[in-house]
């Protein structure tokens, strides 16, 4: 009963603060539970401030020819987050990655284009800046105060990250009159209104882009992964049923869904718990 209180009260305060646009905070992982350390997770966007037991993994700027950018940092050899960092160690992007041990396979087409593979793993890859920046100059201490966590949402969609991504539309507006066929999922609060690529109930799953966009009061500040497939025990993801899915944030959602799935949302400000379409 306390924990409802609390986020009752949380909410209340957060609908006051009113929208935030801002893209000042880097969180990941949904949960309804305040008290729980890995629900919204901050995470930081600087290699000079509190690195929170992340370590460097490898620097993908210096590997001839990579089908990633950045330095790459990870917590505890957990490859569920991965953050990306540019040359001058300011957050550049982030990654989910599932081991080939997990058992899971990424379904043709989206092997290759959405998923890459990585060495003993697969990747999805999102850039949070321009990606031809991110191994040459990079940002500088006033790029990052002013733009905070980034300048756009590139989704890696193919093996080159310097040609092949999807630069995500700031506005609902332009998403709506530019990309028909995302269409709008279920808005839910604390998410915003989820964007999911042609969806329909008899899709087969490897049609199935694994991205969601969020929008709040108009404006893109946060997205999610999505793999149809529950990959992992790692506390950074949530594993909703085909029921979770249907409350919150597919319409419809795909028969071929069975069993539990593997998401994690991903958010880029600080209030979102005002995050409420």
């Amino acid at each position: 009963m306390k924990t409802v209180a609390i986020l009752v009260c949380a909410l209340a305060l957060a609908a006051v603060q009113g929208d935030n646009d801002d893209w000042n905070d880097l969180r990941v992982t949904f949960g309804v539970n305040p008290l729980n350390t890995w629900d919204f997770d901050s995470l930081p966007r600087s290699l000079s401030g509190n690195m929170q037991h992340f370590v460097l993994k490898d620097n993908q700027c210096s590997v001839k020819g990579s089908s990633f950018l950045g330095q790459r940092y990870w917590y505890k050899n957990d490859p569920a987050v991965i953050l990306l960092f540019d040359v001058n160690g300011y957050i550049a992007g982030i990654q989910t990655v599932v081991n080939k041990t997990a058992g899971w396979v990424p379904p043709v087409p989206l092997y290759g284009t959405w998923i890459l593979e990585d060495k003993d793993s697969y990747a999805m890859t999102v850039y949070f800046v321009d990606p031809s920046i991110i191994c040459t100059t990079g940002r500088t201490a006033g790029d990052f105060a002013n733009d905070g966590t980034g300048t756009g949402l590139y989704l890696q969609n193919g093996p080159d990250p310097l040609k092949n991504t999807f630069l995500v539309p700031e506005l609902e507006s332009d998403m709506k009159a530019s990309y028909p066929l995302w269409g709008s999922g279920k808005c839910f609060w604390t998410m915003g209104q989820h964007y999911w690529y042609n969806v329909t109930l008899d899709m087969p799953c490897n049609n199935f882009i694994p991205y969601c966009l969020l929008y709040n009061a108009g404006y893109l500040n946060a997205f999610c992964f999505q793999i149809s497939y529950d990959v992992t025990p790692s506390q950074r993801y949530e594993h909703p049923t085909s029921f979770q899915a249907a409350s919150c944030c597919l319409d419809p959602v795909p028969t071929c869904f069975t069993g539990k799935q593997t998401t994690m949302h991903v958010f880029l400000t600080s209030n979102y718990l005002a995050n409420h379409c």
